[in-house]
């Protein structure tokens, strides 16, 4: 029998799932200091989204649904939830929680917390990512329903990234600047103070309802943009974890016989976004895949990351995702057949591009695509690589449809936060996209299609079909997923989470 709705772990997690600890649970001890690359912008949870936010937000708040190290997504401060309709989603809470000021957490918390996000003033962010949610509506002080317009099946996935919870009253009663510093949760940690460009500091927040969140008393949280100074760092043992190294400072750091570097897949895709408009010499699909074909990625993977990434397999899903396609094969490095494609296409002799790098943005940004150029290069396309800061890569790639503006390339790594096809489709080839260069009414029609469909096995289908139908239109050009790379100490636990994220509330010391 078809599964009409609903989200399969919706199903498998019910409220049997009361996911507590059991037995006596032992008391945070000791201090954990992580050196991470980003900082937050803001500690209010309504406002924004991004990766420095993933990292810490969870620590002071709870969220409606959460997920566990391999990306599943399990209970959070809802211990079940179901699809009542296309359109309705009810989740059940937990009962006895309460946020670090005393207020309890209850459906009229989660209430204000949707009504919050989509206050105009506030101009959130974390808005863009629920914009199918019409309303919340209290049913009882444990049971909240979410209406959307319209189905929407990657919100569930959203839900356990960006649901934090807030206590009303304080949220109230104080202006945003105080609350961007001051935050309130329920989460396993209270921020008690934060130095700004330097560092934060936890502390355990007591009798918080799931102890294996909890394992550390104190966590204190440096900021070091720079990743040979974060390694440096760890070497030095004024810090026992740091995220995103770079590949050439993992030897080092296996060397030291107290320390490891942890790797694994990761959840950034890195490819190159074509504005595909009226000038462009790519306007052809043949051309675009002609591009494919001309770039060697495995060369690329080895000799610029050092082995620490995936080839993508002609799309931008990556097996760790929902909706990712198995068997699907990326396009081979075949250079006299590109020529020959690009000859056939009317571009014999080639032709210029611009293409932009954001400075210090992605791993081995820069390099990687300077590799990329010098591979095109053969095949007589000219690339000229230019590394802007970021704020100007920005403000450039959503200049790129007016009609002033020349068609360009952008060279992009799209962290899949919520490992979800859907998240990846609309952030880079959806004709509503911030930095997407494809506006195809088919495409769009397809991408919402799968998002809207409600059954489980025909969805996942029509995600995988899709992978196969973004491969032969080839509106990118397809590189790989990156590895993430860890550097820790070796008595220290913590185990590598799927969508990159190191997180205090998942570390502890070992006996």
């Amino acid at each position: 029998m078809k599964r009409r709705v609903g989200w399969i772990w919706g199903l498998i997690f019910g409220v049997s799932l009361a996911w507590m600890a059991s037995g006596a649970a032992a008391a945070p001890k000791g201090k954990v200091v992580l050196g991470l690359a980003g900082e937050p912008v803001t500690f209010d949870p309504s406002t924004t989204t991004g990766f420095p936010m993933a990292q810490l937000w969870p620590l002071v708040f709870d969220s409606l649904l959460d997920r566990d190290y391999t990306g599943r997504i399990v209970p959070g401060l809802a211990t079940s939830w179901r699809w009542v309709t296309p359109t309705l989603l009810e989740l059940k809470l937990r009962e006895g929680v309460k946020f670090s000021n005393g207020e309890p957490v209850d459906a009229h918390a989660v209430k204000f917390s949707f009504d919050r996000i989509f206050d105009p003033e506030l101009k959130s962010q974390v808005r863009t990512l629920m914009k199918s949610i019409e309303r919340a509506e209290v049913v009882d002080a444990h049971t909240v329903r979410l209406h959307t317009k319209t189905p929407d099946t990657f919100l569930v996935p959203v839900l356990a990234d960006w649901s934090f919870v807030i206590p009303p009253e304080y949220y109230r009663s104080h202006d945003s600047k105080h609350l961007a510093r001051n935050p309130v949760g329920s989460g396993p940690y209270r921020l008690v103070r934060w130095k700004k460009s330097e560092e934060m500091v936890f502390e355990a927040n007591p009798g918080y309802w799931n102890p294996d969140k909890q394992r550390v008393k104190t966590g204190v949280v440096k900021f070091i943009s720079e990743t040979t100074t974060r390694a440096s760092a760890l070497l030095a043992g004024t810090v026992d974890i740091v995220d995103a190294m770079q590949p050439q400072l993992a030897p080092m750091i296996k060397a030291n016989p107290k320390l490891e570097a942890v790797t694994g897949p990761g959840a950034k895709t890195c490819f190159v976004v074509m504005v595909i408009k009226e000038g462009a010499p790519w306007l052809k699909p043949g051309v675009r895949k002609a591009l494919n074909y001309a770039v060697d990625k495995e060369s690329i993977v080895k000799n610029v990351l050092e082995g620490y990434g995936q080839t993508a397999l002609g799309t931008l899903v990556s097996p760790a995702s929902y909706g990712h396609t198995p068997g699907l094969k990326p396009y081979p490095y075949d250079p006299a057949l590109a020529k020959k494609m690009l000859a056939e296409a009317g571009h014999p002799n080639g032709f210029e591009v611009e293409m932009f790098v954001p400075h210090g943005r992605y791993l081995k940004g820069t390099e990687a695509a300077e590799a990329l150029g010098g591979q095109l290069e053969k095949v007589g396309i000219q690339v000229r690589v230019r590394t802007i800061e970021y704020g100007a890569w920005r403000r450039n790639s959503e200049a790129r449809w007016q009609p002033h503006v020349k068609p360009f390339w952008s060279y992009v790594c799209r962290n899949d936060l919520p490992l979800h096809a859907s998240y990846m489709y609309e952030g880079a080839i959806h004709g509503k996209s911030l930095h997407g260069g494809v506006r195809d009414k088919t495409l769009d029609k397809l991408v919402d299609e799968a998002l809207a469909e409600t059954d489980d096995d025909k969805r996942l289908k029509k995600y995988q079909d899709l992978n196969r139908t973004i491969r032969e239109m080839a509106p990118l050009i397809f590189l790989y997923h990156l590895d993430q790379i860890t550097g820790k100490k070796k008595d220290l636990g913590w185990k590598m989470r799927a969508n990159e994220a190191v997180l205090l509330s998942e570390t502890w010391w070992k006996d």
